[in-house]
């Protein structure tokens, strides 16, 4: 039920295979018309006549025009790309085993509202500007051929409009150019998602009812699941190829579910459509739907679309979702993004109004906000840098704007803590303790720091500059010598404790420290590490906690890396505002010179120059097409080690799913090299499904069987702080969840009313546990002495009593009770994800790398991948040179809802010779 898209090879082919597929016309209905602003500018209306759908897939254009490139001595024109629609099952089901053909028109309606949101957001070309530069233009028009047919390669029912969309665009000058298509791949999903929001607009609109699911998608309630599933062949039949290959559609890469529907595609069979239908029939009333059963909901829809009150009731309905919808979506795209793309929250909002509003309305609901000032257009870019209409919130704006002035109000405002002179003395002492000899940067940045004036400074710092043993260490025990109490912070319970460590004391979360009032604090300076990692709503409140708590503040980074999940890019931005800011570029981490080379290399954004250093001896490059047999390369690898060297391994894959997928090639290779021994016990892990602030207040973000942990009392609900309650039941009308606690308890919540601000929601997931497994905790739990990320080895199972024995890495042991919730917070630790391995060090790392991974893999993964090693770096990809392409063109770099401006950069501060 997702949108497909897929490139057309071949004019001769496709004109064949859409016209001598299953068309038919039924009440006046056209199998196949002309859409699109481009379709009207030709003169291309009505059905599609194959000749000139031969010859625009071509290039020819009615008025004789040519599109295309000379190569070779040969004319080369890309004819174009089918985007196909599929609607879902239930719907083909009533409307061609039940006949209900009104769910068709309803479904033709979907496809108009889809293609247009297309023709909003993806139609470009690329031009030539000034002095050569290419650049990308918006057209708003495409030139459409839809030919709509409704069984599956399988011959179940399945309705389902291919949209050729053919390789042409006119651009401003009222020139035919070819068309730009990589918004269309980009859009892929929200594409599919924009049809379903449309469609069950017109479901209800005709008296059904729907069941709603994840992603916006529905079914018709009434229409059992036993016949959703009788008519699911060509679905079974890619399930079944993925279960050959060890996969499923959750944990298949795309690249893999497409090789798999080839592998089981059929040639399409051409059957008379009453003995299709007398044959569906069957398998229905087989199925347990028979034809009472199928008339009757027939019959209900039909008396609820004609009642008086369905229709106003929807309409008025609609008009108020769409405001509210668009809201929400503009608020959850902003606690992660602080510029977001128009067609981004054109799908979000329709995801929060599925079955209540159209795409008009919501277009008219953007309007308006825009219009009140809630939404601030700005330009958003992709990872690419190419430009699409976006937006800011007015909250972001305001967020950045307290944040800069904060820092900008602390300047020269604080006593430094050491003279000129006695910052020199200091810096000398320590470097005469230390057991190697510091470089300039350390020592300049270690006086900056001892000698700055302000509330707030920095201390960017690449990867491995020793910035925590020598500059931190210094300045940390010199403030506290002198009775200014040291605070150490940073984003995830990890870092807060190495940089507590390493400073002698107990670190703090940034999370847990903002929970604190500021009558509890007092001054002081805090350290805060990782700053990059700070979104800007908690960096402004961090900085607005420490000038109530009269605090100094050191905020701790690297630009370079990967930035905060939430919106903005606070770090970077107070840097270029002018904060007062030490610098460090030395790297010392790494003890292979051609590995130094291609860290080196990655924060220049040269990746072409950071692989060639790897394969001069920094290294090695591995390439396999497919990303199974990349997996596999490096589960054999990973396995061929031994205990100490794999103890010393770190493995680096983007994305969780492709995380979840290489762990379980890893530990098949370790079973069967012996490294994982004993019986093997199932339990139910539970995995964060870390849902922004307003996900959580929205019924579709659960499920049932999921788990919810509250992070407050709420006594008079019955609800304890941290304990486990199982989701039961979900009513998305009322906004209501039925929740089960541990001991059998039951809790009606209520989302609008109390507890989604102050919630954790966890999804169970099967995890598998043998004798050697390496796991990590994934929630912090004081009481246990568990932190989020804390390692160990399970040294013991007991599948009896369902319990496992974990050998620690800071040294102690626990047993763990793998039916308690509580214990269930755990994961296999073979494999991290780039955000996760931020901040980590070690000897090797075997990174897996996919050029066509757009979202994932760019300039910053790679740094910082790359400069967790000390001696190796192993990347596994597809194409070395694709690669190298893609990471040039992503920078990787996160967009702030201010735009720094040019008198705001001049003001930097120098703290010291060399740093700026």
């Amino acid at each position: 039920m997702v949108a497909t898209i897929g490139a057309i090879g071949s004019s001769a082919a496709a004109s064949s295979y859409y016209e001598a597929d299953d068309y038919y016309a039924d009440g006046g209905i056209s199998p196949s018309e002309w859409q699109g602003e481009g379709a009207k500018a030709l003169g291309l209306t009505g059905e599609v006549n194959r000749e000139t759908f031969r010859a625009i897939l071509d290039g020819t254009l009615p008025h004789g025009q040519q599109l295309g490139t000379m190569r070779e001595g040969k004319l080369q024109h890309r004819p174009g790309w089918d985007v196909t629609m599929s609607a879902p099952k239930s719907v083909s089901i009533m409307a061609e085993v039940a006949g209900d053909r009104r769910l068709v028109v309803a479904h033709n309606n979907a496809v108009k509202a889809a293609l247009a949101y297309v023709e909003r957001h993806t139609a470009a070309t690329r031009i030539h500007a000034d002095g050569g530069v290419e650049q990308r233009q918006t057209t708003d028009n495409l030139v459409i051929a839809s030919f709509r047919h409704d069984t599956s390669r399988a011959q179940d029912p399945q309705l389902h409009t291919h949209n050729v969309i053919m390789n042409m665009t006119q651009d401003a000058e009222g020139n035919w150019r070819s068309l730009e298509p990589r918004a269309l791949y980009q859009l892929q999903k929200a594409i599919g998602a924009v049809y379903r929001q449309e469609l069950a607009v017109g479901v209800r609109a005709l008296g059904y009812a729907i069941e709603q699911g994840k992603d916006s998608l529905f079914e018709i309630k009434g229409v059992p699941a036993a016949v959703i599933r009788a008519f699911s062949e060509r679905a079974a039949q890619v399930e079944a190829r993925l279960a050959e290959r060890g996969q499923t559609r959750a944990t298949a890469s795309a690249e893999e579910k497409q090789i798999a529907a080839l592998d089981t595609r059929e040639a399409k069979q051409s059957l008379e459509r009453g003995e299709l239908v007398s044959t569906w029939r069957a398998e229905a009333d087989a199925a347990g739907f028979g034809k009472a059963a199928r008339e009757a909901l027939v019959a209900a829809s039909k008396e609820t679309a004609a009642s008086s009150e369905h229709g106003s009731a929807l309409a008025a309905q609609g008009q108020i979702t769409a405001h509210q919808a668009v809201a929400l979506a503009a608020a959850s795209l902003g606690e992660r993004q602080s510029v977001f793309a128009a067609a981004e929250l054109e799908k979000e909002a329709g995801r929060y109004g599925l079955g209540r509003v159209t795409t008009a309305q919501i277009s008219a609901a953007v309007a308006r906000a825009q219009g009140d000032g809630a939404l601030v257009p700005r330009t958003f870019l992709d990872k690419r840098g190419a430009e699409f209409a976006g937006f800011t919130t007015a909250e972001n704006i305001a967020h950045e704007r307290q944040l800069l002035r904060l820092e900008a109000e602390g300047r020269g405002a604080a006593a430094p803590i050491l003279s000129a002179k006695q910052a020199a003395n200091v810096v000398a002492r320590a470097e005469l303790r230390s057991d190697h000899p510091w470089n300039e940067g350390q020592r300049a940045a270690t006086r900056a720091l001892l000698t700055s004036p302000h509330r707030v400074t920095g201390l960017q710092g690449y990867a491995g500059t020793a910035k925590t043993t020598t500059v931190l260490a210094t300045f940390a025990r010199e403030a506290q010598a002198r009775g200014v109490a040291v605070t150490a912070l940073a984003p995830t319970a990890s870092a807060a404790q190495t940089l507590g460590d390493a400073l002698g004391q107990r670190g703090e979360t940034v999370s847990r420290q903002l929970a604190r009032n500021s009558a509890s604090l007092s001054g002081g300076v805090w350290i805060v590490d990782e700053a990059s990692l700070l979104s800007a709503r908690d960096m402004e409140a961090l900085l607005r906690l420490a000038a109530d708590s009269n605090a100094r503040v050191v905020l701790v980074g690297d630009v370079k890396q990967l930035g905060s999940v939430g919106a903005g890019a606070a770090f970077a931005q107070l840097q270029s505002a002018g904060m007062a800011t030490a610098r460090l570029d030395n790297v010392v981490r790494q003890t292979n010179v051609a590995t130094r080379e291609a860290v080196l290399a990655s924060i220049e954004g040269d990746a072409r120059k950071a692989l060639d250093a790897l394969e001069r001896g920094g290294g090695k490059i591995i390439a396999h097409g497919s990303q199974g047999e990349r997996f596999a390369a490096m589960a054999k690898a990973y396995a061929a080690l031994d205990a100490s060297e794999r103890a010393r391994t770190l493995v680096i894959e983007p994305s969780c799913e492709g995380r979840d997928a290489l762990t379980a090639d890893i530990r098949r290779e370790l079973a069967a090299a012996g490294a994982l021994s004993g019986p093997a016990v199932i339990m139910e892990s539970l995995v964060a499904k870390n849902l922004s602030l307003i996900e959580a207040r929205d019924p579709a973000s659960y499920a049932p069987g999921d788990t919810v942990r509250f992070l407050r009392d709420y006594a008079d609900k019955g609800v304890t702080r941290g304990a486990a309650y199982r989701v039961e039941r979900i009513d998305p009308d009322k906004a209501a969840i039925s929740l089960k606690a541990a001991d059998g308890s039951a809790v009606d919540w209520r989302l609008r009313q109390w507890g989604a601000g102050k919630v954790e929601v966890f999804e169970p997931e099967e995890m598998e546990l043998q004798a050697g497994d390496r796991v990590q905790f994934t929630r912090n739990d004081r009481e246990a002495g568990r932190i989020n990320g804390l390692r160990g080895t399970i040294t013991g199972i007991d599948p009896l009593r369902q319990q496992a024995t974990i050998a620690l890495a800071n040294g102690r042991e626990q047993r763990l009770d793998l039916t308690d919730p509580r214990d269930a917070h755990l994961r296999h630790a073979y494999v991290q994800t780039a955000h996760a391995a931020q901040g980590q060090t070690a000897e090797r790392v075997l990174i897996h790398a996919d050029s066509r991974s757009a979202n994932l893999v760019d300039q910053k993964m790679l740094y910082v991948a790359l400069s967790r090693a000390k001696s190796e770096a192993i990347v596994v990809t597809d194409d070395k040179a694709r690669l190298i392409r893609a990471i040039h063109e992503r920078a990787g770099e996160k967009q702030t809802a201010m735009e720094v401006s040019a008198p705001e950069v001049s003001k930097a501060k120098s703290l010291g010779a060399g740093l700026g």
